[in-house]
Protein backbone atom coordinates (compact mmCIF):
# COMPACT_ATOMS: atom_id res chain seq x y z
CA UNK A 1 0.00 0.00 0.00
CA UNK A 2 0.99 3.72 -0.60
CA UNK A 3 1.26 6.30 1.59
CA UNK A 4 -1.14 8.40 0.01
CA UNK A 5 -3.62 6.10 0.34
CA UNK A 6 -2.91 5.20 3.42
CA UNK A 7 -3.53 8.54 4.92
CA UNK A 8 -6.41 8.89 3.10
CA UNK A 9 -7.97 5.87 4.99
CA UNK A 10 -6.32 6.99 8.51
CA UNK A 11 -9.71 9.05 9.60
CA UNK A 12 -12.11 5.78 8.08
CA UNK A 13 -9.82 3.47 10.34
CA UNK A 14 -10.10 5.38 12.95
CA UNK A 15 -13.85 5.99 12.80
CA UNK A 16 -14.07 2.08 12.29
CA UNK A 17 -15.58 2.25 8.46
CA UNK A 18 -13.15 0.30 6.64
CA UNK A 19 -13.82 -2.85 5.70
CA UNK A 20 -12.15 -5.82 7.91
CA UNK A 21 -9.46 -6.93 4.80
CA UNK A 22 -8.25 -3.01 4.67
CA UNK A 23 -7.99 -2.77 8.12
CA UNK A 24 -5.76 -5.24 7.93
CA UNK A 25 -3.85 -3.90 4.87
CA UNK A 26 -3.73 -0.61 6.43
CA UNK A 27 -2.29 -2.27 10.06
CA UNK A 28 0.52 -4.44 7.96
CA UNK A 29 1.68 -0.46 6.19
CA UNK A 30 1.52 1.40 9.94
CA UNK A 31 3.50 -1.91 11.58
CA UNK A 32 6.04 -0.68 8.76
CA UNK A 33 5.60 2.81 7.82
CA UNK A 34 6.55 5.35 10.33
CA UNK A 35 5.34 8.57 8.86
CA UNK A 36 1.96 6.70 8.36
CA UNK A 37 2.19 5.80 12.29
CA UNK A 38 2.91 9.44 13.61
CA UNK A 39 0.11 10.55 11.06
CA UNK A 40 -2.30 8.03 13.12
CA UNK A 41 -0.89 8.96 16.18
CA UNK A 42 -1.88 12.57 15.58
CA UNK A 43 -5.52 11.93 14.05
CA UNK A 44 -5.66 9.45 17.29
CA UNK A 45 -5.37 12.01 19.18
CA UNK A 46 -7.18 15.15 17.90
CA UNK A 47 -10.28 12.20 18.01
CA UNK A 48 -9.62 11.30 21.56
CA UNK A 49 -9.53 15.76 22.61
CA UNK A 50 -12.94 15.75 20.29
CA UNK A 51 -14.58 13.05 22.39
CA UNK A 52 -13.50 14.37 25.19
CA UNK A 53 -14.69 18.33 24.31
CA UNK A 54 -18.05 19.59 26.57
CA UNK A 55 -20.84 20.45 24.24
CA UNK A 56 -22.38 24.11 25.46
CA UNK A 57 -26.33 24.15 25.27
CA UNK A 58 -26.82 27.51 23.49
CA UNK A 59 -29.29 30.04 24.94
CA UNK A 60 -33.08 29.65 24.03
CA UNK A 61 -33.13 33.07 22.70
CA UNK A 62 -30.12 33.16 20.83
CA UNK A 63 -31.33 33.36 17.61
CA UNK A 64 -33.92 36.46 18.31
CA UNK A 65 -30.58 38.16 19.84
CA UNK A 66 -28.16 37.49 16.94
CA UNK A 67 -31.33 38.85 14.64
CA UNK A 68 -31.75 42.20 16.46
CA UNK A 69 -27.66 42.85 16.16
CA UNK A 70 -28.01 42.37 12.77
CA UNK A 71 -30.89 44.50 12.46
CA UNK A 72 -29.55 47.34 14.99
CA UNK A 73 -25.80 47.05 13.04
CA UNK A 74 -27.50 47.75 9.55
CA UNK A 75 -29.11 50.80 10.58
CA UNK A 76 -26.37 52.32 12.16
CA UNK A 77 -24.03 51.47 9.06
CA UNK A 78 -26.70 52.67 6.72
CA UNK A 79 -27.53 55.99 8.70
CA UNK A 80 -24.06 57.47 8.02
CA UNK A 81 -23.56 56.72 4.14
CA UNK A 82 -26.68 58.65 3.62
CA UNK A 83 -24.97 62.30 4.68
CA UNK A 84 -21.80 61.63 2.74
CA UNK A 85 -21.86 63.16 -0.36
CA UNK A 86 -21.22 61.06 -3.96
CA UNK A 87 -18.73 61.10 -6.05
CA UNK A 88 -18.64 59.35 -8.96
CA UNK A 89 -15.57 59.06 -11.56
CA UNK A 90 -17.94 59.81 -14.28
CA UNK A 91 -18.31 63.37 -12.36
CA UNK A 92 -15.39 65.05 -12.71
CA UNK A 93 -15.05 68.77 -11.98
CA UNK A 94 -15.08 71.85 -14.72
CA UNK A 95 -11.36 72.16 -14.06
CA UNK A 96 -10.73 68.22 -14.58
CA UNK A 97 -12.83 68.11 -17.75
CA UNK A 98 -10.82 71.48 -18.73
CA UNK A 99 -7.66 69.99 -17.98
CA UNK A 100 -8.30 66.54 -19.97
CA UNK A 101 -9.64 69.11 -22.69
CA UNK A 102 -6.70 70.73 -23.23
CA UNK A 103 -4.59 67.49 -23.27
CA UNK A 104 -6.28 66.76 -25.74
CA UNK A 105 -5.81 69.45 -28.07
CA UNK A 106 -2.01 69.33 -27.49
CA UNK A 107 -2.25 65.81 -28.71
CA UNK A 108 -4.16 66.44 -31.18
CA UNK A 109 -2.23 68.78 -32.50
CA UNK A 110 1.02 66.65 -32.58
CA UNK A 111 -0.97 64.43 -34.93
CA UNK A 112 -2.10 67.03 -37.69
CA UNK A 113 1.33 68.39 -37.22
CA UNK A 114 2.88 65.40 -38.00
CA UNK A 115 0.97 65.51 -41.53
CA UNK A 116 2.38 68.11 -44.04
CA UNK A 117 -0.98 68.81 -46.05
CA UNK A 118 -2.91 69.88 -43.05
CA UNK A 119 0.59 72.37 -42.08
CA UNK A 120 -0.25 74.32 -45.01
CA UNK A 121 -3.77 74.85 -43.43
CA UNK A 122 -2.20 76.53 -40.62
CA UNK A 123 -1.51 79.98 -41.10
CA UNK A 124 0.18 80.90 -37.46
CA UNK A 125 3.49 79.36 -39.03
CA UNK A 126 4.20 83.27 -40.38
CA UNK A 127 3.21 84.81 -37.41
CA UNK A 128 4.05 83.19 -34.31
CA UNK A 129 7.69 82.55 -32.92
CA UNK A 130 6.79 80.04 -30.51
CA UNK A 131 4.66 78.16 -32.96
CA UNK A 132 7.85 78.19 -35.60
CA UNK A 133 10.01 76.85 -32.21
CA UNK A 134 7.53 73.95 -31.77
CA UNK A 135 6.74 72.72 -35.45
CA UNK A 136 11.54 72.74 -35.17
CA UNK A 137 11.26 70.76 -32.53
CA UNK A 138 8.70 68.56 -34.17
CA UNK A 139 10.18 68.20 -37.43
CA UNK A 140 13.70 67.61 -35.63
CA UNK A 141 11.93 64.61 -33.71
CA UNK A 142 10.69 63.33 -36.55
CA UNK A 143 13.74 62.99 -38.47
CA UNK A 144 15.32 60.91 -35.41
CA UNK A 145 15.57 56.84 -36.45
CA UNK A 146 12.48 55.73 -36.33
CA UNK A 147 13.33 53.12 -32.54
CA UNK A 148 14.27 56.26 -30.89
CA UNK A 149 10.99 58.28 -31.87
CA UNK A 150 9.12 55.77 -30.98
CA UNK A 151 10.64 54.82 -27.54
CA UNK A 152 9.84 58.10 -26.94
CA UNK A 153 6.38 58.95 -27.90
CA UNK A 154 5.55 55.55 -25.78
CA UNK A 155 7.07 57.37 -22.94
CA UNK A 156 5.74 60.34 -23.49
CA UNK A 157 2.33 58.71 -24.29
CA UNK A 158 2.22 56.59 -21.18
CA UNK A 159 2.77 59.57 -19.06
CA UNK A 160 -0.01 61.61 -20.68
CA UNK A 161 -2.37 58.81 -20.38
CA UNK A 162 -1.82 58.58 -16.55
CA UNK A 163 -2.18 62.34 -15.83
CA UNK A 164 -4.80 62.66 -18.26
CA UNK A 165 -6.44 59.41 -16.48
CA UNK A 166 -5.58 61.18 -12.59
CA UNK A 167 -6.65 64.56 -13.85
CA UNK A 168 -10.32 62.56 -14.69
CA UNK A 169 -10.60 60.01 -11.96
CA UNK A 170 -11.02 62.77 -9.70
CA UNK A 171 -9.07 63.41 -6.17
CA UNK A 172 -10.45 60.32 -4.34
CA UNK A 173 -8.70 57.92 -6.97
CA UNK A 174 -6.17 59.94 -6.97
CA UNK A 175 -5.37 60.09 -3.66
CA UNK A 176 -5.84 55.76 -3.71
CA UNK A 177 -3.68 55.60 -6.30
CA UNK A 178 -0.81 58.06 -4.72
CA UNK A 179 -1.30 55.88 -1.46
CA UNK A 180 -0.84 52.50 -3.72
CA UNK A 181 2.25 53.94 -5.61
CA UNK A 182 3.83 55.07 -1.63
CA UNK A 183 3.15 51.43 -0.04
CA UNK A 184 5.18 49.75 -2.73
CA UNK A 185 8.11 52.23 -2.57
CA UNK A 186 10.90 50.51 -1.21
CA UNK A 187 12.00 53.50 1.02
CA UNK A 188 8.86 55.35 2.88
CA UNK A 189 8.39 58.92 2.42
Amino acid sequence: MHCSKAIRQLQLYIDQKLPIEQMRVLEAHLSICSDCRAEYFILEEIDQSLQQMVMIAEPADLTTNVMKRISSSTQVATAPAADLPTSSVFRPSLTEVLTAIVLATVAMLGLILEQLVMRGFISLSDRSPLFVFGLTLWNSLVTFDSQTFMTVLWIFGTVLGVWITLIVAGSDMRNVWFKAVVDRLPVRL
